[in-house]
């Protein structure tokens, strides 16, 4: 055997081979993937013609029900397009500080002052109000066929709710998150009709972030950009999203490893709810 480079042992040096061998086999793959889809869906080619030289990203899924319900949002196919092709991905940094600081995010600190200068405020719901202000929401929109599997989601205990709501406690955005270890996913998202364009889904979002940072989350996710309308590819661009490949693998058998901390659900007295609102589905269905 020859000499190893850069003074490396000759162990390191097969190991280093290893490496790059399964990233150049990676990468073949998603290259083999991207035109695969490019041929098969022509709208895929002429959003995202670079889906091959898309970052990726390794999510360990935990062997738990989170863990088993994060896997599954990503398994499969979507009109033969991969689930996890381009999804769209937020790395999360150290505080909710420096999420908002910088001039790209100079969108997302002026309509959530505006928001909250129009008395909007965010906060987590409990189960029973989850589920009551989201039927409402759907019902106004008739898209009541999504509500079985709200519920179900609500039921589990494996889904958090979030709300922004105006001064006179009517609902502004719904929000549903799922955590998995340091990986979350933005499973829904929910307007009042009149609110589509309004700030207070640029406050709620922040708020979310700000609570999953300090839960130790590093990255949230959505579903594929490929469906997304330019409206919301523009909406996740301002909040930092960028699509990316997963690559996911399952991790400890042991569900009570600190890495993957179970998700907490918010309990307590519930406020009076609201009548029914209109809503938009303004991210992501799960």
């Amino acid at each position: 055997m020859g000499s190893a480079p850069n003074g490396l042992a000759d162990p390191e040096f097969v190991r280093l081979g290893e490496v790059l061998q399964r990233r150049h086999r990676t990468q073949g793959r998603m290259r083999r993937t991207a035109a695969t889809v490019a041929c098969a869906v022509p709208a895929v080619r002429d959003r995202m013609p670079v889906l091959a030289d898309l970052p990726q990203l390794t999510v360990i899924c935990s062997c738990s029900p989170a863990g088993d319900r994060m896997a599954d949002k990503y398994a499969g196919s979507r009109h033969g397009v991969p689930r996890r092709l381009a999804v769209s991905v937020l790395t999360l940094p150290d505080s909710p500080e420096e999420y908002t600081r910088g001039r790209s995010k100079q969108a997302l600190r002026t309509n959530s002052r505006r928001a909250r200068e129009a008395g909007v405020t965010c906060r987590r719901m409990g189960r029973v109000e989850a589920d009551v202000r989201l039927a409402a929401l759907l019902r106004a929109r008739d898209e009541e066929e999504l509500l079985p599997g709200v519920r179900a989601d609500l039921v589990s205990g494996l889904v958090q709710a979030w709300v922004a709501r105006d001064a006179r406690d009517l609902t502004e955005v719904i929000a549903l998150t799922s955590t998995d270890g340091t990986f979350a996913r933005l499973d829904l998202m929910l307007s009042a009709p009149d609110r589509e364009a309004g700030p207070a889904r640029y406050l709620l979002s922040a708020h979310v972030v700000g609570e999953l940072i300090g839960r130790g989350v590093r990255h949230l996710a959505v579903d594929t950009a490929l469906w997304l309308d330019g409206g919301l590819r523009h909406f996740q661009r301002l909040l930092g999203f960028e699509p990316t490949t997963l690559e996911l693998t399952r991790g400890p058998e042991d569900e009570d490893d600190p890495s993957f901390p179970a998700p907490r659900i918010s309990s307590g007295p519930l406020p009076a709810v609201p009548g029914p609102a209109g809503a938009q589905l303004a991210g992501a269905a799960s």
